[in-house]
């Protein structure tokens, strides 16, 4: 085998590449000790916290989620250019993932203390922040490949539609929570109070059913093509197929799941009897559902 100038470039390219999402998976382990308030280490071995472990996975498996969109396309002409490239667009979805993971719980599940539940060990806790994390990290995979992400000029815009995937991303997560109040009558109707009293299943549920519309959303950029010269009306398309699509996977779910799991009570089991095996069911109808559709559009 010969190695001409454009192989060797690029196997140089690629091992830079390597080692600049090595290093961000590396730095996530520090800045989750920094935003929980405590040292990595010691939870996962001194105090062999399983929930911060869920958690730091989760974050982990968001940003490697994330970084498949940064490191997509043609390499730079130059090698300090594509360092800068993949530096820069690697923290942004960095941020963007922390940004979004804060958001949900700011403006969502605002009687939650998610920090806090996980410093308790709450393994509920872990499996929501776990669903917020990776379904962050979908949609801005999903905005980093369907924009010329070489060029800076677009920033703005990768912000933009940041913003405005969130906003369908809450109305995700707001339909499971009235859902919940829907489906639970009387003083035990609050879907917080459950996963914060460590409702395993109830949580497992919610994480899928955000990642499926995590994959909805990604459908828009499948939709819509991004157009260099309006690519502000570009944005708002995206963001408006994103919203349509919430509603076709909300009733195609509840078709499916009635299907798949005739005769069972998904309320009474997952909500009261905490039962993980069908929520487990359930959970993967919603990510599976999320898959095939964004597969097939």
């Amino acid at each position: 085998m010969q190695f001409n100038q454009m192989y060797i470039w690029n196997a140089q390219v690629l091992a830079l590449d390597l080692l600049i999402v090595v290093a961000l998976l590396v730095s996530l382990k520090f800045l989750k000790g920094v935003l929980a308030n405590v040292h990595s280490q010691n939870e996962l071995v001194a105090n062999n916290n399983a929930a911060f472990g869920i958690s730091f996975g989760g974050a982990i498996l968001a940003l490697a989620i994330m970084l498949t969109g940064v490191s997509s396309g043609e390499a730079a002409d130059a090698m300090i250019a594509e360092v800068i490239s993949m530096l820069v667009f690697g923290a942004i979805g960095l941020v963007l993932i922390l940004a979004g993971r804060l958001i949900q719980d700011k403006f969502v599940l605002r009687q939650m203390d998610i920090h806090g539940e996980l410093a308790k060990g709450n393994v509920a806790c872990a499996l929501v922040d776990v669903g917020h994390m990776v379904g962050v990290g979908l949609i801005v995979r999903s905005v980093m490949v369907w924009m010329p992400n070489s060029d800076f000029s677009i920033i703005p815009l990768l912000l933009v539609a940041f913003v405005l995937s969130q906003i369908v991303m809450l109305v995700a997560s707001l339909y499971r929570v009235k859902l919940f109040k829907v489906r639970n009558t009387g003083s035990n109707n609050c879907l917080q109070t459950a996963i914060s009293e460590g409702n395993t299943a109830l949580a497992l549920r919610y994480a899928a059913f955000i990642i499926g519309a995590a994959l909805m959303v990604t459908t828009a950029s499948h939709v819509v093509t991004f157009s260099l010269e309006h690519y502000w009306l570009s944005a708002v398309l995206w963001a408006g197929v994103a919203l349509v699509t919430m509603p076709i996977f909300a009733i195609l779910a509840i078709l499916v799941r009635k299907l798949v799991l005739t005769g069972v009570d998904v309320a009474e089991e997952v909500d009261r009897e905490q039962n993980v095996g069908v929520a487990a069911v359930e959970g993967a109808i919603f990510i599976s559902l999320g898959l095939v559709l964004t597969a097939l559009v």
